[in-house]
């Protein structure tokens, strides 16, 4: 059993993810959020996972099977892609609701690096969770609201 979650916890959490983008975002506006979701979230995780897991060994996958390309999880950069889209979908237009968002964004990303961790799939040094780890969550989520609200039309609209 504990093989089988490992070896499904990512495409359930992809398909699931994926679900959620197509049940909100709606169609004509989709594209876009796509693009930043590519470009933060998957290009991110690449970029995250070279620097943390291949050149500073903070971080690193394991137990990966069918999914191992490259020394990472092929499926993280998907799942990043569509968490992205639905964290700018739902971001608030409003400053002053916009920081707890992100907030809370920064500590459920922290909680499912526990989960990913809890599963088999991913580990660390000691010392990199809570506090290092929460702090680049937060720059990740604050440079996803800046960028997004500074460059994208859609975030003009509100």
């Amino acid at each position: 059993m504990d093989k089988m979650i490992t070896l499904l916890f990512y495409p359930l959490f992809l398909v699931m993810t994926f679900c959620l983008t197509l049940i909100f975002i709606p169609k004509n506006k989709y594209k876009e959020y796509l693009i930043y979701g590519i470009i933060i979230g998957g290009l991110g995780d690449i970029i995250a996972v070279g620097l943390l897991q291949n050149i500073l060994g903070i971080m690193w996958f394991k137990n990966l099977s069918i999914f191992y390309v490259l020394k990472m999880m092929a499926l993280s950069p998907l799942c990043w892609t569509v968490t992205v889209m639905v964290f700018l979908y739902f971001l608030p237009a409003k400053k002053s609701f916009r920081y707890p968002y992100i907030l809370t964004w920064a500590s459920i990303s922290l909680g499912y690096g526990y989960i990913v961790r809890n599963v088999g799939l991913y580990d660390f040094v000691y010392w990199f969770y809570p506090v290092p780890g929460y702090f680049i969550f937060l720059c990740w989520w604050g440079f996803a609201s800046w960028l997004f609200r500074n460059t994208s039309p859609l975030a003009k609209e509100e």
